[in-house]
Parts: C-alpha cells; sequence; structure tokens
C-alpha cells in the first residue's frame, strides 16, 4: 500500500510538473490579486499567442536543473524535490529526480516508463495510473510545441497582464478539475519565455516549480531518454547524439 500511495502521489505531482520544460527561471508563489493583471482583450492575446508560440519553436532542445516546491494548507513546512529535466522536439523527455529520492521519468514517442535508484542502479518500476500520465505529457509536448490550438480542446486558456503576463488554463474535463484547478505560466514580456509555472489544485494546495541553469539547443545524448536502461543521474553528460 505504501508503495502504490507514493506512486499515486508521483503521478499527480508529474502530471503538471514538466509542463514548465520551455525555459526559464521562475518565481510566482500564492495567488496573485485580482487588481494585480488585467485580462487582455482577444485580439491582444492572439498576437501575444503568435509571439509565444515562435518561441517556443525554436527551441529544440533544453536542459534545465530545477527546484520544486510543494505547499499544503494543512503544514507549515514545504516539501522540496530537486533534479534536472532534459527535453528534445517532438516528444522526448526526460525528469529526473534527485532530492529527496533518485528516480527518473522517460516518455519518448507516447511511451512511459519509470525508474528508481536501488543499490547504485536503476530499476525499471511500473509508472502507476501510465494512462493518465501518457495524455497528460502529449499535452505537456503540445505546449512546448506551442500547439495552443490542440491545447484549448482540454483547456480553457486565457491570457493576463501585470508586471509580466500570465496565461492561465483550467481544465475544461469534470474528471482533471478535481486533480487542477489551473497552471499558471508566468512569461517575460521581454524575451517570451515562460519564467514561472505554479499548479494549483482545488482544495488551494500548489505546486512551484523554478528552473536555473537553462541550456537550449544543444546536441543531447540519446540514451537519456531509453525506454528500458536509460543513463542513470550523474552519467547524462547531454553533449553526445548516439
Amino acid at each position: 500500500m505504501k508503495s502504490q500511495t507514493k506512486s499515486f502521489r508521483d503521478s499527480i505531482i508529474l502530471a503538471g510538473l514538466i509542463i514548465s520544460l520551455t525555459s526559464a527561471s521562475l518565481l510566482f508563489a500564492g495567488e496573485k490579486t485580482a487588481d494585480a493583471y488585467r485580462e487582455l482583450p482577444v485580439s491582444e492575446q492572439d498576437v501575444l499567442m503568435q509571439r509565444i508560440t515562435g518561441t517556443l519553436q525554436s527551441v529544440k532542445s533544453l536542459k534545465a536543473d530545477f527546484a520544486q516546491e510543494r505547499h499544503l494548507s494543512l503544514f507549515l513546512d514545504v516539501l522540496s524535490a530537486r533534479g534536472r529535466l532534459y527535453f528534445v522536439m517532438p516528444d522526448r523527455l526526460r525528469w529526473e529526480l534527485s532530492e529527496p529520492y533518485a528516480s527518473v521519468l522517460v516518455f519518448n514517442g507516447g511511451n512511459v516508463a519509470k525508474f528508481v535508484r536501488e543499490d547504485g542502479k536503476l530499476v525499471k518500476m511500473k509508472p502507476g495510473m501510465e494512462d493518465m500520465l501518457q495524455e497528460v505529457l502529449q499535452q505537456i509536448t503540445s505546449i512546448m510545441r506551442g500547439n495552443f490550438k490542440k491545447l484549448r480542446d482540454v483547456y480553457d486558456i486565457s491570457l493576463f497582464q501585470g508586471k509580466d503576463y500570465r496565461l492561465s488554463m483550467r481544465p475544461l474535463s469534470a474528471g482533471l478539475s478535481k486533480i487542477i484547478k489551473s497552471l499558471d505560466l508566468s512569461i517575460d514580456p521581454g524575451s517570451s519565455h515562460v519564467t514561472t509555472i505554479t499548479i494549483r489544485e482545488p482544495q488551494g494546495d500548489y505546486i512551484e516549480i523554478k528552473f536555473s541553469g537553462e541550456e537550449e539547443n544543444r546536441t543531447l545524448d540519446n540514451r537519456l531518454f531509453d525506454l528500458n536502461s536509460p543513463l542513470p543521474p550523474g552519467e547524462t553528460t547531454g553533449n553526445k547524439n548516439k
């Protein structure tokens, strides 16, 4: 039962966390007040979305470190995690956790594989809720390709302007709405890079992910995305194409 609970928790977190695999570091803590941001007119939203799409489509590969915080309303302590992500267009993605424990999630060609480190080696595990993960990861790659037209079938998407831009995505389906209230991305006005991701849950809890050390458009080792025997964390040079 303990392993099943852990798998469910990981799946829920992973369902949202990788959605920010575009670029930049972030800070978007807590809810913004209603008067801090104004919703842009549709015509302005269309222009901005085209610009964002162009920026996302220029990123053919991405490597970045991340720090993730989970804020729970019932606890004062913040649950923290650290790791690294890799992405290669159109649909190869690796989310590798180094703290508080070591694990690797690989998405490649529509398939998902999960590994945990045991006795210094990566051991393949059942990912848990695999169908949901595949669907969400498909949505994530749509975001990373800038395919917002497809995403509008799944989310109500709005753009707001304040000190930066905020793209708010609210699930249309009742099922997904029970898990995620909204995905809020903060976008830098100058670069059009996503600088913040906050995954809000219906009960008020939220997950915040901060990225640093981004490297775009470098050649990444194909072994990073192997669904059976990926490179272990720490051996991911990310500078080969084999």
